[in-house]
């Protein structure tokens, strides 16, 4: 152990971590190694096998208190693809065992693969009426489904980049807010009164979710979720550290990820799910992450995971990974620009990706608001942007701001969670209802606005309490002529 650890030391935490002081460069070291107690956080432990402590007192982590928290019901509900009728959810339970929560309910049950393997899927698609709620027993609760009217004005709670410290040695580093802004309990409570409110009809995470190599930090962030919550259709992309924790290809291991734990965790209907029968697993396994690498390095799982477009209310969602080339998704911009156009009730386009610029494993013109340009040039989605209707959500730089990059009144990045960066927190919500596009923010980033917020959300839902809020925007909407 010490003698690859003396290597890896030299040859990785050099380039991953030259800035960084000796004490965080053994941790990146054991990011690449893992099989460790402590590996999670990052430890030194590579120091000094023997004493666990020394995690502690190096500053790595808390002292190891037990095995971390996990979901006592692991709910995800996700918006069927747009391949399907309108009415379709994707309903799954994420469980440490084999045995379905609920018998004869769901379609596929099979372990996970690749990565986080002591998880187990089990996922059903299921038809709902829009406009009502739609009961459903899942191991002797009852989960309530409900999705607006196509064509009615929805609204969704959007974030990117949550952090807390104890994910991973990125995390620990990186998530230099997660104290202040107290992330652990404060953003899963935002959450839970936001998401949960009856003003809300869906949620997501634009990547980077917790920076989690092995699965334990999404896992506890998601115990604190109310079924409530995690009821709502839920949607996510992942980012660079969803592929490699260090946040480079430069920097992987074969211990990271590459996209194959969130894939599955979150349990998306994505293109991948689309073209598969209901009995089968509604991912593309065709890439194995570790074949041909030796330590360093891991094959990103194939793209068709990770991009989707769905329907929710007047909102047709395109969601998209800048890890791969443009090249990759001239067929997918292609199909979704004509779906968005084609699509009866959809009167807003939304985009969302993660990556907000060049670097860290992107490709050419594959950042969102790259990507956005080159997709106003096809059919469809050209007229959507000409008369102002297709906006784009994104995260990576840790900033909750409007008009990012100059794309005035279009693009909005809401990665302002924890990490380092711009320092705020809060929580931002896209709205399209009464015929108009808008999106509030919500500054919870001091105990005073924190606690105003929790209150009045909690108790009202976030309408009754716009007063709380930034505008960042208000546009009435123009119609578009559909493609036929």
């Amino acid at each position: 152990m010490r003698l690859i650890c003396s290597f890896l030391f030299a040859e990785v935490a050099s380039r991953a971590c030259g800035g960084l002081p000796d004490k965080f460069q053994c941790g990146a070291c054991m990011e690449i190694l893992a099989g460790h107690p402590c590996e999670r956080y990052g430890t030194c432990e590579c120091m000094n096998p023997d004493n666990i402590t020394d995690c502690v007192t190096a500053g790595f982590c808390d002292p190891v208190g037990g095995a971390p928290q996990t979901e006592a019901f692991g709910l995800r509900v996700s918006k069927g693809h747009g391949k399907r009728e309108y009415g379709m959810v994707r309903v799954s339970v994420i469980t440490q065992s084999a045995d379905p929560p609920e018998a004869g309910f769901f379609d596929y049950s099979g372990q996970f693969k690749f990565r986080w393997t002591k998880n187990y899927v089990h996922t059903a698609l299921k038809k709902v009426t829009p406009g009502q709620t739609t009961s459903v027993s899942i191991g002797g609760k009852t989960v309530e489904l409900s999705l607006p009217k196509a064509g009615d004005g929805a609204a969704g709670v959007l974030i990117g980049d949550p952090c807390v410290k104890s994910a991973s040695i990125t995390s620990l580093v990186g998530c230099e807010y997660g104290d202040k802004f107290q992330t652990g309990t404060r953003s899963p409570a935002l959450l839970n009164a936001f998401v949960g409110s009856a003003d809300t009809d869906f949620w997501g995470i634009l990547g980077d979710n917790f920076y989690d190599r092995t699965g334990e930090a999404s896992s506890e962030f998601f115990a604190k979720l109310r079924d409530e919550t995690k009821s709502k259709p839920f949607l996510t992309v992942p980012g660079n550290h969803d592929y490699w924790v260090l946040g480079e290809p430069a920097f992987s291991s074969t211990a990271d990820q590459c996209g194959n734990g969130h894939m599955q965790f979150y349990v998306q209907d994505s293109e991948a799910a689309a073209t598969v029968s209901s009995d089968a697993p509604p991912f593309n396994y065709s890439v194995d992450p570790s074949a041909h690498h030796f330590l360093y390095g891991c094959s990103k799982a194939s793209p068709d995971n990770s991009r989707f477009y769905h329907q929710i209310g007047n909102v047709g969602v395109v969601a998209q990974s800048g890890a791969f080339e443009l090249g990759d998704y001239h067929g997918f911009m292609s199909e979704a620009c004509r779906w968005l156009a084609s699509t009866d009730g959809v009167d807003v386009g939304l985009l969302v990706g993660h990556w907000d610029t060049k670097g860290m494993g992107v490709g050419e013109d594959m950042d969102v608001p790259e990507f956005y340009d080159q997709l106003v040039q096809v059919d469809g989605c050209k007229e959507l942007a000409a008369a102002g209707n297709l906006k784009f959500f994104m995260g990576h730089t840790h900033c909750n701001v409007p008009h990012p990059h100059g794309h005035n009144d279009t693009g909005f990045m809401v990665a302002g969670q924890g990490m380092e960066g711009c320092g705020n927190y809060g929580i931002p919500v896209f709205d399209t209802t009464d015929g108009r596009t808008r999106v509030h923010y919500f500054d919870a980033s001091t105990d005073e606005k924190y606690n105003a917020t929790l209150s009045c959300v909690g108790s009202k839902g976030w309408r009754a309490c716009l007063d709380l809020a930034e505008t960042w925007l208000d546009q009435p909407r123009s119609g578009v002529a559909q493609l036929v």
